[in-house]
């Protein structure tokens, strides 16, 4: 019986704590699932009681407490309303702001003022003021509520009315419209910054109702919305005309309208537009095709050359548009076209238009002036210009000629074909020819042009024909002095070609590679030769030439190195010729030339110092005593023989024989005219030729000249002398005049300049 008693109570003491152990988890899970559901009131109470069971643990009641503890903390936050922020600011504008709300349970808006809407979205609350249209700030509250467990509030501040400008855009049709605002004056702007708001709009425009309305500007409103649109009502009417010509036929100019005596312009160029500031133009042709009148009845006259006029009438009132249409009847004669050779079948054009075929018999045709063409495959299209008279009939007689298709290449390509003188294209082309001779010409810059003669017989349909032009290399040529004439050709006679002709320096010239040196010749504004010689042009690379031109020819004094004394001529003198001066010669034809003035001058030799015939001693008025004869001559002088312009000439054949240096065969001549009859000097007279050669130097500051060969000078001196003269017993001093022919006009000459 004891032991029995003994077991039983060592069971239960194993057995307590794990008893204690099953009701402890028991109750804890209790107090989860009230702490899970928010029975926050009931897992505090549970979880209070199963602390105190007994056979409870230390880790046990650790666990209930945290457990208690967020049961406790979940009961508080029930009862806790929490706003993110206590007051928000608002422009005087439209706007909205907005918070977060943290609550244990539902909460709700239960006030604010009646400037303020509000909106939740689950934990965030929207605040949106109207504008405020007070002139000053305005203070209000939201009143937010959990029911009995708790309120907060919110306050909002809105500033004063704000004064915004917004940009108002106006549209007006028709455009250009004088536009009024708030009675201000007004502007032909369509574009306004406006207060918000209302304003009063007065649209005004000539020709048009005044248009009076109000526009309403919106502060918050996008620019669409504040755009705005008004079509204006015309006081005026419009009519919209057409002027047709009969079917067939068409107008050679722009038809005339004459409205009631005033002429309108219908020509496209002439079109005016209602979106200008202009003031409206009755009778005038705007865009659209109309033509704006006042209202009433109107005679509409429509006329064109070569047309039967014709009116119309209408009646238009206010703002009214009408349609017309005149369709005009031409004045006509009759056409037949018959065939003279070669046109049967051929398509005829009238003025650009195909008309038919020949033969055309009595057509209908306007009268007035035409251009038929005759087109025939295997022909050249024929022209003719005919004139039609108003129910006449005429008839034209069509010639048609067959031609070859001469297919022409060239190279290079795109050279200008020209036929007899008539540009037809560029090359590759196809050329028809007429039977007999032509001249084709072939051009292309940078190339030289070539010609030649073709005949057509008909033998070929078709004629392909290839042509190859030189090419022409630029040659630059320079020379010391520019404005010289350039003149640069090759052979001679009828083998001459002209490669450049009445070009100046600098300039460039285009001419053939060619081993034959070419000619080149400068010359000079008065036609005299600044330069001679020849240039070799074989290398396209060098393709300049710089020449040095020869000096200008001066004043050429020529020194005869032979003088011939002549003892026996009268009064013993002699006339030995020194040299000649030449000034400015002038070029009149190639190898004939003259001087402005030309002077030559020959030495007196006098052989005695003093000459006497019945020679005594006399003495003048003063006792001063003379030996004299009857009449002495003072000792020697220099006499000039004087010519001008075109009564001396010199004719030159030959040319340069280096570049500085050139040979000529010369012969000259010259006229000295006596002048005693006008000036009173000692002076030569007569016939002046040369005939021989010449040899020129051509440098650029200073040239030499020789000359050989024969010269004649036929003629007399003429002499004016101071003398004595004896009259009795007296000395008498004067000027006496004598001719004196010359002896031996003709001698040999060298003579150097």
């Amino acid at each position: 019986m004891k032991k029995s008693a003994l077991l039983l109570l060592v069971l239960l003491l194993t057995a307590a704590p794990a008893f204690a152990q099953k009701s402890f988890d028991m109750r804890y899970n209790e107090a989860v699932e009230y702490y899970t559901t928010k029975q926050y009131d009931k897992a505090i109470k549970v979880l209070e009681a199963s602390k105190k069971s007994p056979g409870v643990t230390k880790d046990q009641i650790t666990k209930a407490n945290k457990l208690l503890n967020q049961c406790k903390a979940a009961k508080t936050r029930l009862t806790t309303l929490t706003l993110s922020k206590h007051e928000v600011f608002m422009p005087g504008r439209k706007h909205t702001d907005s918070l977060y709300v943290t609550a244990g349970k539902a909460w709700e808006v239960a006030s604010c003022p009646d400037w303020v809407t509000t909106r939740k979205e689950l934990d965030v609350l929207y605040i949106e003021a109207e504008p405020n249209p007070l002139s000053e700030p305005r203070k209000g509250y939201v009143e937010v509520s959990m029911g009995k467990d708790g309120t907060d509030y919110v306050t909002v501040n809105q500033e004063q009315r704000q004064v915004i400008n917004r940009t108002v855009r106006i549209h007006t049709t028709p455009e250009r419209a004088l536009i009024h605002i708030d009675q201000e004056p007004g502007v032909l702007s369509n574009s306004f910054s406006l207060l918000e708001g209302n304003h009063e709009l007065r649209i005004e425009k000539d020709g048009y109702e005044r248009k009076d309305t109000t526009i309403l500007v919106k502060a918050e409103a996008d620019d669409a919305e504040n755009e705005y649109s008004f079509t204006l009502v015309p006081e005026f009417a419009t009519i919209s005309l057409e002027v047709l010509a009969e079917e067939g036929f068409s107008f050679s100019s722009y038809p005339k309208v004459n409205i009631d005596g005033n002429a309108v312009n219908l020509h496209p160029a002439d079109i005016h537009s209602f979106n200008t500031d202009a003031k409206i133009k009755y009778y005038e042709l705007y865009e659209g095709g109309v033509i704006p009148l006042r209202p009433g009845q109107y005679s509409i006259k429509a006329e064109a050359d070569g047309f039967t006029p014709k009116t119309s009438p209408v009646s238009l009132g206010k703002g009214e548009n009408a349609c017309l249409s005149i369709t005009l009847e031409p004045i006509c004669g009759y056409l037949s076209v018959a065939d003279q050779e070669y046109a049967i079948g051929a398509r005829v054009l009238m003025d650009g238009a195909e008309i038919g075929t020949i033969p055309i018999s009595n057509m209908r045709v306007k009268s007035g002036r035409h251009v038929l063409q005759f087109v025939k495959e295997g022909f050249l299209t024929a022209e003719e210009e005919i004139d039609i008279q108003e129910g006449r009939e005429l008839t034209v007689k069509a010639l048609m000629h067959r031609y070859v298709t001469y297919s022409i290449s060239s190279e290079p390509d795109y050279c200008k074909v020209y036929l007899d003188g008539n540009y037809l294209g560029s090359t590759p082309l196809d050329v028809h020819i007429t039977e007999g001779e032509h001249t084709l010409r072939y051009e292309k810059a940078d190339f030289f042009p070539l010609e030649e003669m073709v005949r057509t017989d008909f033998s070929e349909p078709q004629v392909s024909k290839k042509v190859t032009l030189s090419k022409a290399y630029p040659l630059l040529v320079t020379a010391d002095k520019d404005s010289l004439g350039i003149t640069i050709w090759q052979g001679s006679g009828a083998t001459r070609t002209v490669y450049a002709e009445n070009v100046k320096t600098p300039a460039r010239v285009n001419i053939p590679l060619s081993d034959t040196p070419y000619q080149i010749e400068l010359t000079r504004n008065n036609l005299k030769t600044a330069y001679k010689g020849r240039v070799k042009f074989n290398d396209e690379s060098k393709n300049l030439v710089n020449i040095l031109s020869w000096g200008d020819e001066p004043p050429m004094l020529g020194i005869t190195l032979t003088p011939d004394f002549n003892k026996d001529i009268f009064l013993g003198k002699g006339y030995s010729r020194l040299g000649e001066v030449r000034v400015s010669t002038f070029k009149i034809f190639p190898g004939v030339s003259s001087s402005v003035a030309k002077a030559v001058f020959f030495w007196e030799n006098d052989h005695s110092s003093k000459l006497s015939f019945g020679a005594k001693e006399v003495s003048d008025v003063e006792g001063n005593k003379y030996n004299v004869a009857p009449m002495s001559i003072d000792g020697p002088v220099i006499l000039p023989a004087i010519t001008l312009l075109l009564i001396n000439e010199e004719f030159r054949v030959g040319g340069g024989i280096t570049q500085h240096l050139d040979a000529n065969a010369l012969v000259t001549y010259a006229w000295y005219p006596n002048l005693s009859k006008i000036f009173s000097f000692s002076h030569m007279s007569g016939h002046d030729v040369f005939l021989g050669a010449e040899l020129n130097s051509r440098m650029p500051i200073f040239n030499g000249h020789l000359k050989v060969g024969v010269e004649g000078f036929f003629g007399q001196a003429n002499l004016y002398r101071t003398g004595y003269e004896i009259e009795g017993a007296q000395v008498k001093k004067d000027q006496f005049y004598e001719a004196e022919p010359l002896s031996k006009p003709i001698r040999f000459v060298v003579g150097l300049g």
